[in-house]
């Protein structure tokens, strides 16, 4: 079958990566199809009473987080890449450590905190201090949870703009006469609005994603109502239209950032080899770094890290660990598996690009990464949808076999296909990047001497390709032992890794016994996390 195609100018490579194309196209597809089925009453319900509170909601945390991930970020990307600080390295590694407390934990470590009776009252009680009442639960605590456990991706995309800015730039405002401060906000925060941009978008699309914090928050958002409406309500036609909604914000977000990164690409940076030295800061300067870095740092990792190790020790007398062996297995194996397909579909993706450069393989590159963009809940309704309608074609194949008439749809196969898909982007990123440093001289120069296509790829791409492969296994891997609202909904029945185990203990009060498994993740990505950034600054050095 592929001499044909081969006949016909289509390599087996362009076929496979058209097919992986078409499996992460079509559940999409299929949501467009069931928005013409006609509204049911419950959306009519939805549609006249809630779904205003819904957009509302959404928007204010939405943009409330912005503000505060976007100030922070700023701040922290500015300050470690243009002034030198002792120990700069560890402050880095701490800035970014919160990357890897899930904003759902991070929720349920500060709710038990603030709530009466929690662990701030029995402190101030002991110190004989009238007990302080701040209301964690609402929808300021959760733009605070919200803003400071993503401000990493703000720092991240901003920090590496800031590095690739020439210094003649900035020396060029101040010999004209401005000061730091304003030659800050007049000419480098204009310049950055891309950047800036960048990384504010990725915080917004991780809070609309976001399903544990709002709903243990009580805050009604898209991600709450599709869930309540499929499950509570057993509506899949309502909740695809709610789908359909949050795509719709998603895209406009999208399209905001387009616009912003177009009108500042006349603004990017067109050197890179003029940087300069880091210099030093002033003392006042050094001074609020210093105390605004220390605040973060106890806020966003030290306190987090004790209240869930208290917790874990009180948890240690229940029967938590009762299921972990299996809770464990189920984790790891989803999440290697996952890993794998995103791995080999990231190189056979990234190896088309850069060997048939065009519009089709550009088309495709993009649409690899656009998987990301779209909320889990979206990904999760187009899956299932399409999974349940293959169900329905295969009927006679499983009743010739003995098989239940779910047989995909309940399986386990559905939830590894959707978080694929999820997080496809993450993978092709680092590896598309890996096979544009290579470009195609080696791969050439092997074909010339005689050598086929499998031995060309594994001693001459694969070895320079390793780093590359290894960051985008590590992040993959990391995100997918994370991820809550698509594992909570396409899981099989009895089906539970430590992500649902977390939420499912968090959701009937049992946070001392959360904590174990928030533990365990926080534990496997903070390890993930320190590994990768050394094997970026060793490249970096390199």
């Amino acid at each position: 079958m592929f001499i044909k195609f081969k006949d016909r100018g289509l390599s087996p490579l362009f076929i496979i990566v058209s097919i992986i194309i078409a499996c992460i196209v079509l559940p999409s597809v299929f949501i467009f199809v069931r928005l013409i089925h006609p509204p049911t009453q419950a959306w009519q319900h939805i549609k006249e009473f809630v779904l205003l509170d819904y957009i509302k909601n959404s928007l204010i945390l939405v943009l409330g987080t912005s503000v505060v991930a976007g100030i922070l970020g700023v701040f922290f990307a500015w300050s470690v890449s243009r002034y030198s600080w002792r120990w700069n390295g560890v402050l880095e590694i701490l800035l970014f450590l919160p990357m890897a407390i899930p904003p759902y934990i991070a929720g349920y470590v500060y709710g038990g905190i603030f709530t009466p009776f929690g662990t701030l009252d029995r402190i101030l009680d002991r110190l004989n201090i009238t007990p302080i009442r701040i209301d964690i639960l609402s929808m300021g605590g959760a733009i605070f949870v919200f803003g400071i456990f993503l401000m990493p991706y703000v720092m991240l995309v901003t920090k590496g703009f800031f590095e690739r800015m020439p210094k003649n730039i900035e020396e060029s405002s101040l010999l004209l006469g401005k000061t730091p401060t304003q030659t800050f906000f007049r000419v480098i925060l204009p310049m950055a609005r891309g950047a800036l941009v960048g990384g504010i978008v990725l915080v917004m699309l991780e809070v609309l994603n976001d399903f544990g914090l709002v709903e243990y928050f009580g805050i009604k958002t898209f991600s709450t109502a599709i869930y309540t409406t499929w499950f509570g309500l057993s509506d899949v036609d309502s909740a695809i239209r709610l789908a359909a909604s949050l795509m719709s914000l998603v895209i406009i977000i999208l399209l905001i950032e387009q616009f912003f990164r177009g009108r500042g690409k006349l603004s990017q940076p067109r050197a890179v080899a003029d940087r300069g030295k880091k210099r030093k800061a002033s003392r006042g300067y050094t001074l609020i770094f210093y105390g605004v870095t220390s605040l973060y740092i106890a806020v966003a990792v030290v306190i987090p890290m004790l209240q869930l190790l208290w917790w874990s020790l009180i948890a240690k007398q229940t029967s938590v660990m009762r299921r972990f062996v299996s809770i464990m297995a189920n984790t790891l194996f989803v999440g290697v598996l996952v890993t794998v397909f995103v791995i080999i579909s990231g190189i056979l993706i990234g190896n088309l690009h850069r060997l048939k450069p065009g519009f089709l393989s550009k088309i495709y590159s993009r649409i690899v990464i656009l998987g990301y963009s779209i909320p889990a809940s979206i990904i999760a309704i187009a899956v299932f949808v399409s999974f349940v309608a293959l169900d329905r074609s295969l009927a006679g194949i499983y009743n010739t076999l003995g098989l239940k008439s779910l047989f995909l749809s309940g399986s386990v196969i559905v939830l590894v296909f959707a978080l694929t898909i999820r997080f496809m982007a993450i993978g092709y990123n680092n590896i598309e990047s890996g096979f544009s440093k290579m470009g195609k001289n080696y791969y050439e120069a092997s074909k010339l001497l005689g050598r086929g296509e499998w031995q060309t790829f594994y001693y001459v791409d694969y070895p320079m390709l390793k780093p590359a492969l290894v960051s985008a296994a590590i992040l993959t891997f990391v995100d997918v032992i994370k991820e809550l609202p698509l594992t909570l909904i396409l899981r099989p029945f009895n089906f539970d890794t430590l992500a649902t185990r977390v939420f499912t203990y968090a959701g009937d009060e049992m946070i001392h016994e959360a904590s174990v498994y928030s533990l365990l993740i926080v534990g496997v990505s903070m390890i993930a996390l320190i590994i990768l950034m050394r094997i970026k600054n060793g490249v970096k050095h390199d």
